[in-house]
């Protein structure tokens, strides 16, 4: 199968092409950024250029649509270009799908639709309610995606996916930021009081659903992450601090005082058992297993 992901030198991207390329598929990058894996193609581009994206797409069966403007500080302080991206960008990928007969697009939306959950854990049929920018611009695009599988024969399957890791994450996410902070024995900014509660799920495990959604959940909408750890961002810095054997100390930031002060949701927790229905998916890696090999990349740096 041809497939292109879009975003594919990225995180999750990466990870997922390395997956794609070992189980046999012919793969294309998009991304800003080159791809560090030489046996697919990359093409060099933005999705908010609607005449390169279009072009892009074309002899593609699948399109894995990662490419987005991330990070709760940065689309906070950025909201036009984090809506130019994240929706625009979207429906330029999807008009590329539209010219060019793709058979399916599978998208990587987020929890942040949901808003600030009214119960846990969250369920695919709790309604979307969005606070943050970056929330509001994955669910119109996620209704765009809806709107081109009506109106033009498109398939898709929609991931919401909550808390994402891994050991290649830029340091400014959270649990590198902690082990970058703990292996050197500095203080662990904590906004608020700490009590936020995520559940954590390595990349490895979101690789795998979008691997298994190439021929499942067509038409669906479904939460993708690891509900078998939920933990505070307080707890977080301690098992860090621990695993680190790290002399670190915690320093609580009012978020009166904070850049994150506006829109933080206290409460992820995804259901995933319509993953688990449609997928067959099953997230393996524990949160321990996953910090473990965050340090160990951090400290090979």
């Amino acid at each position: 199968m041809k497939v292109l992901v879009t975003g594919g030198s990225g995180l999750i991207g990466s990870t997922i092409v390395r997956r794609l390329l070992d189980i046999g598929h012919d793969v294309g990058v998009f991304d800003i950024k080159k791809t560090k894996h030489q046996d697919c193609d990359y093409f060099d581009g933005d999705i908010t250029d609607p005449d390169i994206t279009k072009n892009v797409v074309k002899g593609y069966d699948v399109v894995i649509h990662l490419a987005a403007t991330l990070g709760v500080i940065n689309t906070e302080t950025n909201p036009v270009r984090t809506l130019d991206t994240n929706m625009g960008g979207t429906k330029n990928v999807l008009e590329g799908c539209k010219v060019h007969g793709v058979k399916k697009i599978i998208f990587s939306s987020s929890s942040e639709v949901y808003g600030e959950p009214t119960k846990i854990p969250i369920n695919e049929i709790d309604k979307p309610i969005p606070i943050t920018t970056y929330g509001v611009a994955k669910f119109a695009a996620e209704e765009y995606i809806k709107a081109y599988s009506r109106n033009f024969d498109l398939g898709y399957t929609i991931f919401r996916l909550f808390n994402v890791y891994g050991d290649e994450q830029a340091v400014d996410w959270v649990i590198p930021e902690f082990v970058s902070k703990a292996i050197q024995d500095q203080d662990i900014i904590i906004h608020g009081d700490g009590s936020q509660t995520r559940c954590f799920c390595h990349v490895s495990d979101i690789a795998n659903a979008f691997t298994l959604a190439l021929e499942k959940a067509d038409g669906e909408i479904i939460n993708v992450g690891n509900n078998s750890e939920p933990i505070s961002i307080k707890d977080l810095a301690l098992k860090i601090i621990k695993l680190t054997n790290s002399k670190s100390k915690l320093k609580f930031l009012p978020f009166e005082e904070s850049k994150r002060n506006r829109n933080e949701i206290m409460k992820r927790m995804p259901d995933i058992e319509k993953a688990r229905m449609k997928l067959d998916y099953e997230p393996v890696i524990s949160l321990e297993e996953g910090i473990m090999k965050v340090i160990k990349k951090v400290n090979s740096n």
